[in-house]
């Protein structure tokens, strides 16, 4: 069966976008800690470490590491944190223009969170 040729194009975007959304971003895994990570994607490479101390009988998660945009595009690497008990999350550092580094300095409370690196504009 031949397909309209109308219809090609809208197929081809389709499934560029499909792909597009599928290598933009880590695994959505709470991680505990203590815990290191340094994904890459297209657009970009992170390197992070979750600690946890004790602080006046609570405990508290912190993320310290660095987000960098490794390709010439209009997309920002950007890391996203969420933190255990909350359903959003925080946008915390984004590397915008090829070769910026940008550090990350967190804490939360609590010993787990979600945390993921992905393109955006």
């Amino acid at each position: 069966m031949r397909l309209v040729p109308t219809l090609r194009p809208l197929l081809a975007a389709a499934v560029l976008v499909g792909t597009t959304v599928m290598v933009t971003a880590t695994p959505a895994n709470a991680a505990t800690c203590p815990h290191r990570d340094s994904p890459k994607i297209p657009a970009g490479e992170a390197n992070w470490a979750l600690t946890c101390r004790q602080v006046e009988g609570q405990t508290a998660l912190y993320v310290d590491g660095w987000v960098e945009d490794t390709r010439h595009d209009s997309l920002c690497a950007v890391v996203r944190i969420t933190p255990e008990g909350r359903n959003y999350p925080d946008e915390v550092r984004a590397a915008c223009g090829y070769g910026e580094r940008v550090q990350i300095h967190k804490f939360y409370q609590g010993r787990s969170a979600i945390v993921r690196l992905a393109s955006s504009r």
